[in-house]
């Protein structure tokens, strides 16, 4: 990962894209219908208010991911980006959430991270509640995202390229994504007013 110039993105959410093209898909069959039907007023309003929900969608699901990059990791969530450089990151550790440890502050949360271990481990505690019996773990490989940032961590700490993993801890609110969501939805509401 840290021989690229290019960042990399570690985690992201499938099926995000898949719920936006959905509701874009209909939203679109829908807008259509009303143009059809001489409805321009409301068929504005439909496209308005699926552009609406597509935009929520993909800033709650196909935007929240991990990047990696030679200076550090970028957490992208849902209200924040947040950059850990490679030399304030302590640890990481995997709860519900992969968890990225700083230095100093409190733990970063990827929203993005895979579940399906979570969801294999607590249909294994079911499986075995249901018939109180040792039931086997499955042993197939599994990549561990969160001790493969750690060993990129020391990757880039070996490499010695201060001024890209040193630094602060840096959270951005993220404004522009936000505001232009906030538009969306001030034109949503004004569309309502052509029906």
């Amino acid at each position: 990962m840290s021989s690229s110039p290019s960042p990399m993105v570690v985690t992201t959410n499938r099926s995000g894209w898949v719920w936006a093209g959905l509701c874009g898909v209909i939203g679109l069959i829908a807008a259509y219908d009303c143009f059809a039907r001489g409805y321009v007023g409301l068929g504005l309003t439909v496209l308005v208010w699926t552009a609406l929900v597509a935009a929520f969608v993909a800033l709650v699901f196909v935007l929240p991911r991990l990047t990696v990059d030679a200076g550090g990791a970028t957490v992208r969530n849902v209200l924040s980006s947040v950059r850990v450089p490679w030399g304030q990151l302590k640890d990481t550790r995997t709860t519900m959430f992969i968890e990225l440890v700083p230095r100093s502050g409190e733990p970063v949360r990827v929203w993005a991270a895979p579940q399906s271990a979570m969801r294999r481990g607590r249909a294994t505690l079911r499986n075995r509640a249901q018939l109180d019996v040792e039931v086997p773990e499955d042993r197939s490989p599994r990549v561990d995202v969160a001790a493969s940032l750690l060993v990129e961590r020391d990757r880039a700490l070996a490499a010695g390229n201060n001024a890209q993993t040193g630094g602060p801890v840096t959270k951005t609110f993220l404004k522009r994504e936000w505001g232009l969501f906030g538009a969306l939805a001030v034109l949503a509401l004004v569309s309502l007013l052509l029906v």
